[in-house]
């Protein structure tokens, strides 16, 4: 690794809607052939739904008023068709904007897990890690929500529009009563509530992280203040933040409440005006009876997509808002490097050459230099914040130095691909961490090794003594955070899982520290027998 960071560079601007709609945009230019087709699906529907009406009103003033039975039958058959043609289209457009939604919403959490295990320390600490869950769950899912419903959006309006031509062919004055209903629902549903439920859904999403924070920290923190009487403190702070989240949520519920009731209620006042004076014309004989049926139906869509309009533009503010949450992480930043090409060798020296880091101007790792050749064992010692964690972490190419060079094999960490990077060198942390399930899926992490691999792993790591004492031996769970586990089990099962992928070098972080004097020496010795491999401890 080889670069000098901007320490003290300004933190970038906070991600803007045209950044939010960028990523909203992003995801139909992805798979552009899947919304075409949903939005296809979806004027198929609407055509077939706008033209039930016109059908109707051919079949009552044909058939009906003029008694031809005949022309009944042949209206009643393509009412049928054009029903049957309307549910086949609607079955089109849910099957593709579900597509859409779905492979577009799995791609957004792959980039953004894959952001995440890319950003330096630094970065991360901007982000709680209940607000991270929070951006890779609900946020994604209200983008996926959005995308499930474009299509039926975009048709509606056209849908709208081609309403209102009909209307038009029926009697001109009726025309203008659906027209005179556009001004103010454009204002309503463009302007006025999405600027309302925009700002307040802001405000919900922020508690939302804040509160996700508050109960990660009271999972993972409880049993370790409860001795010390810190409990209840944490749970204030949960009940506090949560309070704040039930306040957002009612006050995002008020405008959306506001919101859905009202833009009903503008064509439901055109549908009293337009049957007055529809009725009107057909007591005049200038319509007829089939034709106030056909407006009757169509103004009953109108009320009816409105609402789905309405609905679809509360998601398209509710989408904007995770995007530009999800931006906040995926946007690249000035101290981002770019993604080395570079093979490391199978082998080398591993060398740092002058490497410090500071934090906003406090010195956290000194200038140091290092070398270690294939096969030894270094021991780097000091007082507790005199930078080891540190400079293993720049070692390992966690963490970029603020100066110096790191390099393997000759070849500096920086022009080396991130997967061949951590091929080369593994890094075991102080503080492991484990997933939910067995020792197994520990162990693997989805990599195909055998049960015999996984169990000498263990023997390496000197966790067989356990292993072998474990009620389902590596199926045995370990736990919500491993604890079913003492410390020392938990460092040796890191290391185990380290061992397993056979690095180059080893960097291992104060990972005796739960251990026994007796189960540590016979742990360096097996690491010193095992296969060669460089270590730092």
């Amino acid at each position: 690794m080889s670069r000098t960071t901007t320490e003290n560079a300004p933190e970038p601007a906070a991600p803007t809607t045209r950044d939010g709609l960028r990523l909203l945009t992003g995801c139909l230019r992805d798979r552009p052939a899947l919304a075409a087709l949903a939005v296809l699906g979806g004027l198929v529907y609407q055509l077939a739904l706008i033209a039930l009406p016109w059908f109707v009103e051919r079949a009552v003033d044909q058939g009906v008023v003029d008694g031809d039975g005949s022309a009944l039958r042949h209206w009643s058959l393509v009412i049928a068709g054009a029903g049957v043609l309307a549910a086949l289209a609607e079955m089109a457009l849910g099957w593709y904007s579900t597509l859409l939604a779905t492979t577009q919403g799995n791609r957004l959490y792959i980039a953004l897990a894959d952001r995440i295990s890319h950003l330096d320390t630094r970065t991360l600490s901007r982000f709680g890690e209940g607000d991270l869950g929070m951006r890779g769950t609900r946020d994604v899912d209200l983008v996926r929500t959005w995308l499930s419903g474009l299509a039926s959006f975009v048709t509606g309006v056209a849908g709208f529009v081609v309403m209102i031509v009909a209307i038009m062919r029926l009697d001109p004055l009726l025309a203008v009563v659906c027209v005179l209903c556009v001004p103010p629902l454009v204002w309503i549903n463009t302007y006025w509530f999405p600027k309302r439920f925009g700002a307040a859904n802001t405000r919900l999403s922020a508690a939302h992280g804040s509160r996700a924070d508050a109960v990660e920290e009271l999972l993972s923190a409880s049993a370790a203040v409860r001795g010390l009487g810190g409990e209840p403190a944490l749970v204030r702070r949960h009940h506090e933040r949560s309070a704040r989240v039930t306040e957002h949520t009612l006050a995002t519920g008020r405008v959306s409440a506001d919101w859905a009731a009202l833009s009903p209620f503008v064509p439901a006042l055109a549908v009293g005006a337009g049957l007055g004076l529809g009725g009107l014309a057909v007591l005049r004989g200038t319509m007829s009876v089939g034709g106030i049926v056909a407006f009757t139906g169509w103004m009953s869509m109108l009320v009816l997509w409105v609402g789905v309009i309405t609905l679809r533009l509360s998601q398209l503010s509710q989408a904007t808002t995770a995007a530009r949450r999800l931006q906040d992480v995926l946007l690249p930043r000035p101290t981002d490097r770019a993604e080395g090409t570079q093979p490391l060798p199978a082998t080398g020296d591993l060398t740092a050459e002058n490497v410090s880091h500071s934090v906003d101007g406090r010195p956290v790792l000194a200038p140091a230099d290092l070398t270690v050749r294939p096969g030894e064992l270094i021991t780097v010692t000091g007082p507790t914040g005199s930078g080891k964690t540190t400079l293993l972490r720049i070692l390992a190419g966690l963490q970029p130095p603020t100066t110096g060079t790191v390099r393997f094999g000759g070849v500096p960490l920086g022009a080396a691909s991130t997967a061949g990077l951590h091929a080369r060198i593994g890094y075991v942390p102080q503080r492991p961490v484990t997933l939910s399930g067995t020792l197994a899926d520990n162990l693997r992490l989805g990599a195909p090794y055998t049960d015999d691999e996984l169990r000498e792993a263990c023997r390496t790591a000197a966790l067989d003594g356990y292993l072998a004492s474990a009620p389902d031996g590596l199926d045995t769970l370990v736990g919500e955070r491993g604890n079913t586990l003492s410390g020392g089990q938990l460092q040796r099962l890191a290391l185990a899982r380290a061992v397993l992928r056979r690095p180059a070098v080893l960097l291992l972080d104060d990972i005796t520290s739960a251990i026994d004097t007796t189960t540590e020496r016979a742990l360096l010795e097996r690491l010193r027998a095992w296969s060669g491999t460089t270590a730092i401890v």
